[in-house]
């Protein structure tokens, strides 16, 4: 679940949404809310990942001349 949530929101506001899900993170950690930090997190640490994974696909499938 938390894999297809960052492909949803990578989809709708690329890169941006990682950084976005970061800035949350720590609003809610200052709100006292540990919890809906912690989730944040992760959502946008699955998001760096299929970031990453698609830009690994990405470089791999440009041949060189």
């Amino acid at each position: 679940m938390t894999q297809d949530l960052a492909a949803s929101l990578l989809a709708v506001s690329g890169r941006r949404a990682i950084a976005d899900l970061y800035g949350a993170a720590a609003a809610a950690r200052q709100l006292g809310k540990p919890e809906v930090a912690g989730s944040l997190i992760e959502i946008a640490e699955a998001a760096q990942r299929e970031w990453t994974r698609r830009a690994e696909l990405r470089d791999a499938s440009i041949i060189p001349i």
